[in-house]
């Protein structure tokens, strides 16, 4: 049997400025050390984006995602960093939603649109015949992409869509795209949620069009969460149960995943 060249493939959920619970996570997982250095050789990182708001380490969260990045990098590994709800809401001004202060904010901005046009920081990634966003796509803005799609759509040319969509809306800085929608069930005026917004069980009752699976964060669950179709997948567990010994991530072997538990 031939050797599988697959990397290896860790997936964390949403960090929401708690960075001890980040770091001690990714030194459970094998991928940095205590001081700080990447020890994951040619892992494949990602991270499900909102990095900000609750906990007050969003700073030092950005920072050590930023040198992560560019140690693995070296090592053939690579560190994926997804966008978040609560970074888009930075990113359209909407500052009343964050716990960030104020003086932080403008700067945070402008770092992040440098980061997205850069390429550091996604809309989405595709890997392992799954979809990697941060809140999951429904039946209802996959219609409306759809037309934009060859006709054999892969996890791969959606997650360029969608990252293409993200480029062109931060150079112009409009964020009125479907994909930035906010649904009544986050408390928006929209008919349907975007990536950026979709609630768990919005997606749940609506992801049959989507010819691939996915893997979201964005709604915190008390445990990994998978659907009976095995189509959707939400690991969104809240970093700071990780000193309660409550904490999970996803690690993959091939194209398969195993749920990795951090108990005490």
């Amino acid at each position: 049997m031939a050797k599988s060249t697959l990397k290896p493939l860790m997936v964390l959920s949403d960090a929401h400025g708690f960075y001890h619970s980040l770091s001690a996570v990714l030194i459970h997982a094998g991928l940095i050390n205590p001081e700080l250095i990447w020890t994951g050789k040619n892992t494949v990182l990602i991270q499900m984006g909102d990095i900000i708001d609750r906990g007050q380490d969003h700073k030092a969260i950005d920072m050590l995602l930023d040198l992560l990045q560019a140690q693995a990098k070296k090592e053939k590994g690579q560190v994926i960093r997804l966008l978040g709800n609560h970074e888009l809401e930075i990113l359209r001004k909407n500052y009343f939603v964050t716990s960030m202060p104020y003086w932080e904010i403008e700067p945070f901005r402008t770092k992040l649109i440098g980061d997205i046009l850069c390429g550091k920081i996604q809309a989405a990634w595709a890997g392992r015949g799954y979809l990697f966003t941060h809140a999951g796509c429904c039946d209802a803005l996959f219609n409306v992409l759809k037309k934009d799609l060859p006709a054999k759509v892969t996890p791969q040319s959606f997650a360029k869509l969608l990252n293409e969509i993200l480029l062109e809306s931060v150079k112009k800085d409009d964020f009125t795209h479907p994909i930035f929608y906010i649904s009544q069930t986050r408390g928006g005026i929209n008919p349907f949620a975007g990536i950026f917004w979709a609630d768990i069980n919005e997606l749940l009752e609506s992801h049959s069009s989507c010819p691939f699976k996915q893997i979201v964060g964005h709604t915190m669950v008390p445990k990994i969460l998978i659907s009976k179709d095995k189509k959707i997948t939400c690991v969104d567990v809240g970093m700071p149960r990780v000193f309660e010994g409550t904490f999970e991530y996803i690690k993959f072997k091939n194209t398969n995943y195993e749920v990795v538990k951090i108990e005490e």
